[in-house]
């Protein structure tokens, strides 16, 4: 890395000072470069450094800053209900059961994350854990989860898990 330093500021050390800069490859197939043309020595061409002024920088930090509020960076959510597992059946005569979340990565700004059951909005989740429900009514629900934007647009869907709740019921008679 050293030896790459050191080329790199001889190289443009040279520009600086010399007219025109020459490349030599020794027997050991090592280069070395100078301002005198040595024989067996070919000319190498510097292309003319960048140069900006202070107001093309502000000109393109605006652009960039314009461009980047104009398009928000697209974010692609895991939304998941691990336990119970799709498919479980939960026995509880209140009809109480605990969720399992995860989400990554967490949510944007403007963001917000719903627990759906069947098909209609229960309440916010703010991150992954644990959600405790109670009184559900017994039968099968579907449960997912979706992250959606200030504007209540959805951005995206969780997989749906199904859970049967089971409980005491007492038929009249």
């Amino acid at each position: 890395m050293r030896t790459l330093t050191a080329l790199l500021l001889v190289l443009t050390s040279l520009f600086v000072w010399a007219e025109e800069i020459y490349r030599e490859v020794g027997d050991d197939g090592v280069p070395t470069f100078s301002d005198q043309a040595m024989p067996g020595a070919e000319p190498i061409t510097v292309r003319e450094p960048s140069t900006f002024t202070d107001q093309t920088f502000q000109q393109n930090l605006r652009v960039r800053k314009n461009t980047q509020a104009a398009e928000p960076a697209l974010v692609s959510y895991s939304l998941m209900i691990t336990d119970p597992p799709d498919g479980a059946a939960i026995r509880n005569n209140a009809g109480a059961l605990t969720l399992t979340v995860t989400m990554s990565p967490s949510l944007q700004a403007g963001h917000k994350a719903e627990l759906i059951m069947d098909g209609t909005k229960l309440r916010n989740v703010n991150a992954s854990g644990t959600i405790e429900l109670s009184n559900l009514d017994r039968g099968t629900h579907t449960f997912s989860i979706r992250v959606v934007d200030a504007e209540g647009s959805v951005i995206t869907n969780g997989p749906a898990t199904a859970i049967s709740v089971l409980r005491f019921h007492k038929r009249p008679g």
